[in-house]
This record gives structure tokens, C-alpha cells and sequence, in this order.
């Protein structure tokens, strides 16, 4: 395991510029980066790897590399302030309808224990618009390019507290009409997406912790879209139509359709899922410091502290 943390705070962290190592949060969004890939590819070729919490794999990496000791010194509240400047940066994404508006496509997340349905989207980077970054997160999501249908007015935002934290988050959802139910659709993520389904919009009109439990973090704007689109419809009957530009791969296929039957089943009792069967193209063998291969140490960088001014 220490060998993999040494490895990995190589590639990550450890050439990053100083301020970036200085600040807490950025040192963490760094640190976060060698915990996605620890996980979503360390361990897979290594399988003695124990899986690890965000805050154990931190605080394993700070405890092994002596230039990050010093950050154990407040560690549980410096994670903790991470997570809540984390929460607060904006998100934005997409909810796309089908011609007929009376289906949404939703997202499920990866795993066993992910049973909530979400839209495609994501936080915003620095000094990217709304429209951008909705952009960037669906095509990342769902695999389809909607930048030539996106209106700015058709929006809506909700917000989001966690707990007493003082932070509050702003989530943008542009609304696209009339997405075809045969679109291809394919994730470009890894152990993001489960399930890609278009949801019946009536189920979002029902209350109840059952409906709490299905839909999660967009619980609070459900009831918005439901409104959305029955004035769009009001002043629109007829239906819309745009075709989005979306994967070839031969492994890309159609977003399942969910019956009312279905989802009421899904909100009354989930059945365990299956366990994912293995990616043919992972099964090389853990080299420790492979990922070394072809780095230089800046020396400038490292000598300047030794150099008198």
C-alpha cells in the first residue's frame, strides 16, 4: 500500500506548483484526483489493494510523504472544510425531454449501494459559464452534444444546504425538448454511471419518502420541471424534435425505457444488483512506479530553497 500512496503522490501532487500544495482545499482536490485513480485503476491491478475512504487515503498519503506531514496537524477539520468549499462551488447539467415531454432522461450512480436517479451534471470549473459547463457534464455523462440546443432561458435552478454546514449550493438544469427515446447514449466516465433511463415525468407529481429516496438531490426541483413543461405545452402543443449528435461506438445503446410499472416497482423495493464483471482491457499486472516512467525532477524548483538570494 505504501509503495502505491509514494507512487501516486508522485504522479499527483508532489509537482504541483508550492502554492498549490500550500492551499488546504487545492491540495485536496489534488489528493482526490490520486484517490479516483487508486480506485478506479490501482486497485484493479492489484486486487490486494484495500479499498479506502477518501479521508483514509488522504490521510495514508499525508502520513508517508514527509513533505505533507505537517498537513496531518488538523487534518479531520481541514477535510472537513474541503468537503464543505467542495459542496458549495455551483453545478450545472441538463434535463432532456423526450418529443412528446411527458419523459425526462435520468442518470443512476455506479455501484451496488447508488439506488437514486439524477440528471447529467456536474461542477462547474473556474471561469467556465453556466451554459459550458452544462454542456461539458452531459456529453461527459450521456456521451450526446447538446451545445446547439441549449436556450438560456429555459432553465431552471434550485438550491441545495447540506445539514448546518454555511455553504449552499447552486444547481442549473438548461431543459432540452424533444430528444429522441432511440438516441444512443454512452457514458465517457469511469465507475460514474451506472444506468442511463428515460423516467416518466407523472411519477414526479407523488410525494412521499418513497419518492425522497428515488430521486435524492433533485427531490427540490421534481415538481419545477413537472410545471415547466405543462406551460410549454400549453403554448407549444405540437411536439419538438432535435436530433443530438451522439456516440457510434459499437457499445453504445439506447437509454432503457422505464414503464410506470416499473419505476413504482424500483421506489417500492430494489432488487441487488448483479456484481460488474471485469474490464477485459485491465487485466495487466501492478508495477509499482510504472507511472514514474519518463519523470524528471524539476531541479531548479527543488534547489531554490538551498540558493542564496
Amino acid at each position: 500500500m505504501r509503495v502505491c500512496t509514494l507512487e501516486l503522490a508522485a504522479r499527483f501532487v508532489l509537482n504541483a506548483p508550492p502554492e498549490e500544495i500550500a492551499d488546504n482545499n487545492r491540495l485536496f482536490f489534488l489528493v482526490e484526483q490520486a484517490h479516483w485513480y487508486y480506485e478506479d485503476f490501482s486497485r484493479e491491478r492489484d486486487t490486494k489493494l484495500p479499498a479506502k475512504t477518501f479521508e483514509a487515503f488522504a490521510k495514508e498519503m499525508f502520513s508517508s510523504v514527509e513533505i505533507l506531514k505537517p498537513k496531518l496537524k488538523g487534518f479531520d477539520n481541514n477535510v472537513k472544510e474541503f468537503k464543505a468549499y467542495k459542496f458549495s462551488i455551483p453545478t450545472c447539467g441538463a434535463v432532456l425531454l423526450n418529443p412528446t415531454m411527458d419523459k425526462c432522461l435520468m442518470v443512476k450512480g455506479w455501484g451496488k449501494h447508488s439506488k437514486s436517479l439524477g440528471f447529467p451534471k456536474g461542477k462547474a470549473d473556474a471561469n467556465e459559464t453556466e451554459e459550458e459547463c452544462a454542456a461539458r457534464e452531459v456529453e461527459e455523462e450521456i456521451g450526446v452534444d447538446i451545445r446547439n440546443f441549449i436556450i438560456p432561458e429555459d432553465k431552471v435552478v434550485f438550491y441545495r444546504k447540506r445539514g448546518a454546514d454555511e455553504f449552499t449550493q447552486k444547481n442549473t438544469l438548461f431543459i432540452i425538448q424533444g430528444i429522441s427515446e432511440d438516441t444512443k447514449f454512452l457514458t465517457h466516465t469511469r465507475k460514474e454511471i451506472g444506468d442511463i433511463v428515460w423516467n416518466p415525468i407523472s411519477i414526479f407529481e407523488r410525494g412521499g419518502q418513497t419518492l425522497k429516496s428515488k430521486y435524492g438531490s433533485v427531490l427540490p426541483v421534481l415538481r419545477t420541471i413537472v410545471e415547466w413543461v405543462r406551460k410549454k405545452r400549453k403554448a407549444h402543443p405540437k411536439p419538438k424534435t432535435n436530433v443530438v449528435i451522439a456516440p457510434e461506438s459499437p457499445a453504445a445503446g439506447r437509454a432503457k425505457a422505464m414503464s410506470l410499472q416499473e419505476l413504482e416497482n424500483e421506489l417500492l423495493a430494489s432488487a441487488p444488483e448483479a456484481d460488474d464483471e471485469p474490464d477485459e482491457d485491465d487485466t495487466e499486472p501492478y508495477v509499482p512506479f510504472a507511472a514514474l516512467d519518463g519523470f524528471r525532477f524539476d531541479k531548479p524548483a527543488i534547489m531554490r530553497p538551498f540558493v542564496r538570494g
